[in-house]
C-alpha cells in the first residue's frame, strides 16, 4: 500500500492520465474497473479488492453471485492487463509512475520511476521496453514503435503534428459518429501545424466518407461533405503518391460514391504500401467487401486485421457482423463480447445468442434489465428486437416509436416481418450511401425476409450496389 502523501497524488495523477487516453476513454467499463482498483488500494482497502466484491461493485452483478459461473472479473482483468500493457507501449511510454495490475490477483501496483532506488524494479509488460531504452535511448525506441504500428514515415514523435495524427488515427479506428467527427478535428489541426502533411488530408476525406453515412444530416449537408472530401483525398495524392493514408482517403471517397473498381484497386494499394495497418484492412472489408456480399474475403481481411491489432474493439466488431454474415454465429458472438465498450451493449450480444436458440424470454429479461431509462442511446433498437421475436408486437412497436434513428427503426420492424415499413425506411436512408444499406442491413440474417421482394432491386440501384 502507498501511504497517503506526495506518492499518491503522483499515483492519482497518473490514474487520470491513463483515463484521458484514446485506450481508455472510449471504454467506460474498463476505466471505471481501473478507477475502483487505484482507488481502493490507495485508501487502504485492499482486502476489498477480492472477485466477488469486484463483480458486485464494479460489474453490476447480485450480490452471492458465483465467479466461477460468472468468469466477468477475470476475463475483464485480461483485457485491462493488455489494455495497460498498450498505454505503455505508446501515449504512457514516458510516464514517470507506471500502474501495474499482476496476473493473479486485483491488488495494483504503482512504481514511480523517477527519483528512486534502483531496485524498485518496472513493471513486468515493460521489461523489454526498458532494456530497449538503456541500449538506444527513449526517443529511437517510441519512433521504432510508431512506425511498427503504422508502417510508414511519420514526422519525428515529438512534433505537434505527429501528436495530433496518432491521436486521430484513435479516433478514426472508431465506428461511431463522436468518433469520427473528433478524428476529422484533429486532423484539421494537423494541418495548422504542417498544411504539406498528407495524412491529415487522407484522414479529413476517410472522415468525410464516413460521417456522409450517418442519419444526423440533410442532403445539403452530405453533399458538402462528399465535396470536401474528394477535394481532400485529391490533395493528399498531390503531396504524397507513396502515402498508403492518402489511397485509403480516396478508396473511402470512391466506395462512398459506389466507385467499386477504381476503390479496390485503391484499398488494394494502400494495404500494398503498409501491409502492417489494420485500419486499412477494416475499412476495406466494411466499406467495399462487405457491401458488395463479399463475406468469406472480408472475413480474411478483418482476420489479418485482428492479428496485427488484437485489441482493437472496432476489428471485433467489424467481425462479429461479418461472421454472422457468414452464419458463423458462434464465433461472431465471441467477438460481439470483445467489442462491446459496455454492459448494454455486452448484453445486447448475450441476448442475440440467446434468440439464435429461440430463448427470447430470457433475452427480453436481460435487456429489459440494462436498457431501461437508455432508450434514445445507440444500441437501444435490441430491446425492440428482442419483443418482437418474442411475440410482444405492442411492445415492440412503442419501442420503435421512441427510437430516434431510422436505423434503429429498420431493425424493429425488420424483426416484426412488416417488409412495407422496413422497406420505406431503407428508402430514406438510401442518401447514407452503399455501405450503410449493403453491410448493415442486406447481409444481416434479420433481413433475409426481404430478399425476394422486387423492391429490393430498386433500392440497390439506388444506392449503386450491384443486383
Amino acid at each position: 500500500m502507498i501511504e497517503l502523501g506526495p506518492e499518491a497524488d503522483a499515483a492519482r495523477q497518473a490514474l487520470e492520465q491513463i483515463l484521458k487516453s484514446p485506450g481508455f476513454v472510449r471504454n467506460e467499463r474498463l476505466s471505471r474497473f481501473l478507477r475502483f482498483l487505484v482507488e481502493r488500494h490507495l485508501d487502504g482497502h485492499d482486502d476489498e479488492l477480492k472477485e466477488s466484491v469486484i463483480g458486485t461493485e464494479v460489474f453490476g452483478r447480485k450480490p452471492g453471485y458465483d465467479p466461477k459461473r460468472d468468469p466477468v472479473v477475470r476475463t475483464e482483468a485480461r483485457r485491462l492487463r493488455q489494455r495497460l500493457t498498450q498505454y505503455y507501449e505508446g501515449d504512457g511510454a514516458n510516464d514517470a509512475v507506471m500502474i501495474e495490475l499482476p496476473k493473479g490477483g486485483y491488488v495494483p501496483v504503482v512504481h514511480v520511476t523517477e527519483g528512486q532506488p534502483a531496485t524498485l524494479r518496472p513493471p513486468r509488460f515493460g521489461m523489454r521496453r526498458w532494456a530497449m531504452v538503456a541500449g538506444m535511448g527513449l526517443a529511437v525506441v517510441l519512433g521504432i514503435v510508431a512506425f511498427t504500428r503504422f508502417s510508414r514515415p511519420q514526422p519525428t514523435t515529438t512534433s505537434p503534428v505527429n501528436d495530433l495524427y496518432v491521436r486521430a488515427r484513435e479516433f478514426e479506428a472508431q465506428s461511431n459518429l463522436r468518433g469520427v467527427e473528433s478524428s476529422i478535428d484533429l486532423f484539421k489541426q494537423a494541418l495548422i501545424q504542417d498544411p504539406s502533411f498528407a495524412p491529415a488530408y487522407a484522414g479529413i476525406a476517410a472522415g468525410y466518407a464516413a460521417r456522409s453515412g450517418f442519419d444526423a444530416f440533410d442532403t445539403a449537408q452530405r453533399a458538402d461533405m462528399i465535396a470536401h472530401g474528394w477535394a481532400a483525398a485529391e490533395k493528399a495524392l498531390r503531396l504524397d503518391p507513396r502515402s498508403a493514408d492518402a489511397y485509403d482517403g480516396m478508396a473511402m471517397m470512391q466506395a462512398r460514391q459506389a466507385q467499386w473498381e477504381p476503390a479496390e484497386r485503391s484499398f488494394r494499394r494502400a494495404i500494398e504500401l503498409a501491409p502492417r495497418d489494420f485500419l486499412w484492412r477494416d475499412h476495406y472489408a466494411m466499406f467495399l467487401l462487405m457491401p458488395l456480399g463479399r463475406v468469406g474475403e472480408a472475413v480474411r481481411q478483418l482476420r489479418v486485421a485482428e492479428e496485427i491489432e488484437p485489441l482493437s474493439p472496432e476489428t471485433h466488431a467489424a467481425l462479429a457482423s461479418a461472421l454472422k454474415a457468414a452464419g458463423r454465429f458462434d464465433e461472431a458472438f465471441s467477438h460481439c463480447q470483445k467489442a462491446a465498450p459496455n454492459d448494454q451493449l455486452r448484453s445486447s450480444c448475450w441476448a442475440d445468442n440467446l434468440q439464435l436458440q429461440g430463448k427470447n424470454d430470457e433475452a427480453v429479461r436481460i435487456l429489459e434489465a440494462v436498457w431501461s431509462g437508455h432508450l434514445m442511446e445507440p444500441g437501444a433498437q435490441a430491446i425492440g428486437i428482442a419483443y418482437a421475436k418474442a411475440g410482444r408486437r405492442g411492445d415492440a412497436e412503442r419501442i420503435a416509436a421512441i427510437l430516434p434513428r431510422l436505423a434503429s427503426k429498420a431493425q424493429v420492424f425488420a424483426a416484426l416481418g412488416d417488409k412495407e415499413r422496413t422497406l420505406g425506411i431503407l428508402d430514406k436512408m438510401a442518401p447514407m450511401g452503399p455501405a450503410r444499406i449493403g453491410r448493415d442491413f442486406l447481409l444481416s440474417p434479420n433481413f433475409a425476409f426481404l430478399r425476394d421482394d422486387p423492391r429490393l432491386r430498386i433500392l440497390k440501384q439506388k444506392v449503386g450496389l450491384p443486383n
